[in-house]
């Protein structure tokens, strides 16, 4: 099978915006489309001031592909996964993420690692890993910190949908606006951050993600395995069988 790029960067002045641009998949967290997010960070790190993460499609992001059916792809996608969530963490550049349309699975791990998320107000967030056979394995490392554990074990055990509202009530969304204010309102926040001095954000952001990145380097491999073992259990292909039939 041949696998083609998922992911666009463009830089404006000292803002780089990095794109997810794999619609017909509601651009799920391929390796291709995670390698190239990690590569824009990189790029971040050397020549900007600011990220913005975006997409097209109707889609922020579906999380993994459930569609994925190599293991050896999927073990990659997820290390990479744990690799991006620690990436966006660890930035020197301030990350913001620019929700358009539904995030689902990991793509909340992304949003709990940013540290902004602007979300348009009709989006709509779900955790759906248990009602297919899985569970928030690795996102857990980033939206815990989030949410208080009430919430968590609400959003984790059923499942269910929550607006942008309730999303930015709880800790996931720091900002929501109309759909055709996203961009004004990113714009408006990367400008401040711009007035800020990069060593003074590097260091808050370092006091702000020590603990979540600590925890995350020890935890990654058993965090993989976990998720793995569940993606292979026969529940959990039963269940997303299920699902993909409708």
């Amino acid at each position: 099978m041949e696998y083609t790029a998922s992911v666009a960067q463009v830089q404006s002045q000292e803002i780089l915006t990095i794109t997810l641009t794999s619609p017909h998949n509601r651009n799920a967290l391929t390796p291709e489309l995670v390698e190239g997010i990690r590569e824009g960070l990189a790029e971040a790190r050397r020549n900007a001031r600011v990220v913005v993460i975006a997409a097209e499609g109707p889609a922020f992001c579906a999380g993994l592909d459930l569609k994925e059916q190599d293991p050896e792809r999927l073990r990659l996608a997820l290390e990479l996964l744990v690799g991006l969530l620690r990436d966006i963490l660890d930035s020197p550049v301030p990350v913001i993420a620019r929700v358009h349309g539904a995030a689902r699975a990991g793509g909340l791990g992304i949003l709990g690692a940013a540290d902004f998320v602007v979300a348009a107000d009709e989006v709509d967030f779900a955790f759906t890993e248990a009602r297919l056979g899985l569970a928030p394995v690795v996102v857990s490392a980033t939206v815990l910190r989030r949410l208080a554990s009430r919430d968590a074990a609400r959003l984790f055990l059923t499942g269910e949908s929550i607006t942008a509202d309730e999303a930015a009530r709880l800790g996931l969304v720091t900002h929501t606006a109309p759909r055709a204010e996203l961009d004004s309102v990113v714009q408006a926040i990367a400008d401040s951050l711009l007035r800020a001095d990069p060593q003074g954000l590097r260091e808050s952001k370092a006091i702000l993600n020590v603990e979540a990145i600590t925890a995350l380097d020890r935890d990654a491999a058993a965090l993989v395995a976990k998720s793995l073992a569940l993606f292979r259990s026969p529940e959990a292909r039963d269940a997303i069988a299920r699902a993909r039939r409708g």
